[in-house]
This record gives C-alpha cells, structure tokens and sequence, in this order.
C-alpha cells in the first residue's frame, strides 16, 4: 500500500494547507472544514507521521505546526491546489465567453 493513502482524509490535506499558510496555530484558531472530532483525528494522524510539532503550554493551550517534512509535503499540495484552482478559472472564463457568446 502507498504510504500517501495515509493522508487520503479531506481534513488533513486542509489542514496541511492551513498550517503551511499560517504557521505556529493554536489548535482552537484552526480554521478548516471539518468538524473538530475529524480535526482532532486529522491532528493525531499528523502527530503518528510525524508532519507536524505539538507545543502544550498551560494550562490547556496547544500550539501546532509543521515539521519539516510536512512542509515539504504541504508545500507540493499548494502546487497540486494551484493547478487545480488555476484550472477551474480558466473552466469558469470558458463557460461565461460561451454564455456570451450565444446571447
């Protein structure tokens, strides 16, 4: 089995993402879609492959960021994000010139 099939969870790619953008995050200033047992499973999942550093500090603040591994790997999902969004614009610009045009 391929070792990315780890990381086959729509939260934890967002969450890839969010930490990579933002930085250090407290865990409670995580701002992604999903709810917050997903995200806490995202968060362990993360933890297991070690991509990503807990820091505690009390009395029950938990900062989060990535390892550098992490990001590596989040940094090439910010490629794969732009192309895929890249994509959709140029879809959307086709879609409104073809509406334009039958008008």
């Amino acid at each position: 089995m391929p070792l990315i099939k780890q990381l086959e969870n729509k939260a934890i790619l967002q969450l890839l993402l969010f930490l990579f953008e933002h930085g250090k995050t407290k865990v409670t200033d995580i701002e992604i879609d999903a709810s917050s047992g997903t995200l806490y499973r995202a968060l362990n999942r993360l933890a297991k492959l070690e991509l990503i550093d807990e820091e505690r500090k009390r009395p029950y603040t938990r900062y989060i960021q990535l390892t550098g591994d992490g990001k590596a790997i989040a940094g090439k999902l910010k490629e794969i994000n732009a192309v895929l969004e890249a994509k959709r614009d140029r879809q959307q610009r086709q879609a409104q010139t073809g509406s334009a045009q039958t008008s």
